[in-house]
């Protein structure tokens, strides 16, 4: 079931509670039939209809358009007129006259003053308990609503962080091969264009089909393969099922492209394995690199982003991923845990 069905068969369910409330405290109840002719039974029935009726128009018209637009006064002089159309409509339908209930020995008599207030306080009661949670739903809502387009906003600004990031490093694998005169350029040429591809059409959605993002993958490691050759011992594994699973675009590949930034020289045995499992719907993740030596004064970006990749795990996949990193004195390994989608 939706959540938009939940949300209004607990509507339903709530409305039905309240209406029942005066059913239940009827101090007249001595059947349907008898209590449906009482009086003061249907007045309050009357009361607890307008009740919920100046809930939802508490709820869609006065609070966002007036309390949430900063116009107290007229918010206020709005409620107040409710409470005295609620307070004195049921009365004038139903008014307070003496009669004599079906199966009862003495007469119905209207109420003195003392109880009248007493009433008209117990209205008010029920009337601010009314209006408060209106409030404070509606209130709720819209916070719901900032927090999910903030989140949605973070995510746009760390994509946009993301994205460039990528090109320009494979832009600068594509010179070094142009450089080198070699025969590999044609094919990382199109692993290029696939990767642009993908980043252009595909990875500004939500979500994306983890097929298409374990080879975006691949096409990044096939592509440094051909730039790096022979000097890094490169081992690259996927295991499991990916149809019909989706995940957040881009959001692996720091991890990978992190490896390789900063786990290769030349003039060092350098070797980097990364490892993807999937079983069911969670994604395992493990990427390790041998620690070499490089000169960060020429890299202002260090550790960028892997910051981003971990912001992004925290938004999209709160509570339903772990990450560890172990940055050891010769090693640096990730591990990452995602339940999908």
């Amino acid at each position: 079931m939706g959540k938009n069905r939940v949300r209004i068969l607990v509507h339903i369910l709530g409305c039905i509670g309240f209406l029942l409330i005066p059913v239940l405290f009827a101090p007249d109840l001595t059947g349907t039939r008898s209590l449906l002719s009482v009086p003061p039974f249907k007045r309050d029935f009357l009361s607890y209809l307008l009740l919920i009726a100046f809930f939802y128009f508490s709820f869609f018209i006065l609070i966002p358009k007036l309390y949430l637009n900063k116009k107290h006064l007229y918010f206020f002089l709005a409620v107040a007129a409710c409470f005295i159309f609620i307070l004195f409509v049921p009365r004038l339908i139903f008014p307070v006259q003496p009669f004599h209930p079906p199966g009862a020995d003495i007469p119905y008599h209207p109420r003195t003053s003392r109880h009248r207030l007493y009433d008209y306080g117990n209205r008010l009661l029920q009337f601010l308990i009314v209006l408060v949670f209106s409030l404070l739903l509606k209130i709720s809502d819209r916070w719901k609503k900032v927090e999910k387009e903030k989140m949605s906003a973070e995510l746009s600004y760390l994509k946009a962080q993301i994205n460039p990031h990528f090109l320009f490093n494979t832009l600068n694998s594509i010179y070094s091969l142009a450089i080198q005169r070699s025969d590999e350029t044609p094919a990382a040429v199109i692993k290029l264009s696939e990767m642009m591809r993908y980043v252009t059409t595909e990875a500004h959605s939500d979500l994306v089909s983890l097929e298409k993002e374990l080879n975006y993958i691949s096409n990044y490691i096939e592509l440094q393969k051909i730039r790096l050759g022979n000097t890094v011992k490169i081992n690259y594994t996927n295991e499991g099922a990916v149809q019909n699973k989706q995940i957040t675009p881009l959001v692996l590949i720091p991890f990978v492209e992190n490896a390789f930034k900063y786990g290769v020289n030349p003039e060092e045995d350098c070797y980097i394995t990364i490892k993807i499992v999937i079983t069911e719907n969670v994604l395992i993740f493990n990427a390790t690199n041998k620690k070499v030596q490089i000169d960060f004064s020429k890299e202002p970006q260090s550790g960028h982003g892997i910051k981003n990749a971990a912001q992004r795990l925290d938004l999209s996949y709160a509570g339903k991923h772990k990450l560890e990193i172990k940055d050891e004195q010769n090693e640096y390994s990730v591990s990452l845990l995602i339940t999908l989608e």
